[in-house]
């Protein structure tokens, strides 16, 4: 590594040439040790940098990517959720109910007129039934699909409840309604209950108003004959029978204010019923 450096010394009066000689053979023999070191470690610190890049998971060379500025990072992660389950779990199920129509609005229905301002909250009855079937799963649980339904409200009251107009003959109206119908897989607890909530949009057909609807196709000079149907679901059902739920729904006829027959609401309802999923 010194070969090239002449350090043999000649006998000199004067200090300054010999030590300017001393001075060049030192920093050549610097500049030598330097480029040696340099070439020494360059590979191994290539071939350290091969080896964590061959050993790095996936995950933190795709985060790496991203960070860097890779034009092919991917964010379908951020679709999941709304993608298409690869395997659906797709049902059939039918829906039997009964329970009572209100002269309150859809607020009023969901506390059950609890501090509903009118002195008769409930009036009349309904039973009923719906088919309901689903088209598509998500992979967040969301399902879609259609219901149809019919019923038969009945009672006394021809007209309710701000005037009142009572038949002593129980009076009929039969309802029938179809629409787009969303629900959840569900949610277990301490699994023992799953609880799926559910919802229905579409529209409701009746053969003649009653109760509050009567007095609302009165007030607005409407008709009360079709309107949107908006039914909102709690389905409970045990670990042990998956497929047989115990469902709280509240029934609304609404004319979205004035958007069908001139009308603003038409009868609600709150209804409990079975229904059985195949």
């Amino acid at each position: 590594m010194f070969k090239d450096c002449p350090c043999r010394l000649t006998p000199s009066r004067d200090p300054s040439p010999l030590l300017a000689y001393l001075r060049r053979c030192l920093l050549r023999s610097v500049l030598a040790l330097g480029i040696w070191a340099l070439a020494s470690i360059i590979p191994v610190s290539s071939s350290s940098a091969d080896i964590v890049a061959d050993q790095a998971p996936p995950d933190l060379a795709a985060a790496g990517n991203r960070v860097a500025g890779n034009v092919e990072a991917d964010y379908s992660y951020l679709l999941i959720p709304f993608k298409l389950a690869s395997q659906p779990n797709l049902k059939q199920s039918v829906f039997g109910f009964a329970g009572r129509t209100n002269s309150g609005n859809l607020g009023d229905t969901f506390a059950f007129g609890v501090g509903a301002p009118q002195r008769i909250f409930y009036d009349n009855y309904i039973v009923g039934g719906a088919y309901q079937r689903d088209f598509y799963q998500f992979n967040s649980g969301i399902l879609i699909g259609v219901e149809v339904g019919l019923a038969d409200r009945f009672g006394n009251y021809r007209i309710c409840c701000d005037t009142v107009a009572y038949s002593n003959g129980v009076m009929n109206s039969a309802e029938l309604w179809g629409g787009v119908s969303f629900r959840h897989q569900g949610v277990a607890l301490f699994d023992l209950v799953r609880i799926s909530p559910g919802f229905v949009f579409g529209l409701s057909a009746t053969s003649t108003p009653i109760g509050q609807e009567s007095l609302h196709q009165i007030e607005h000079r409407g008709s009360a004959n079709v309107l949107f149907y908006l039914g909102f679901d709690l389905a409970f059902a045990l670990a042990t029978l998956p497929n047989t739920e115990l469902v709280f729904r509240i029934q609304h006829r609404s004319g979205a204010y004035g958007t069908l027959g001139g009308m603003k609401e038409g009868n609600n309802a709150n209804v409990i019923g079975i229904r059985q999923r195949f």
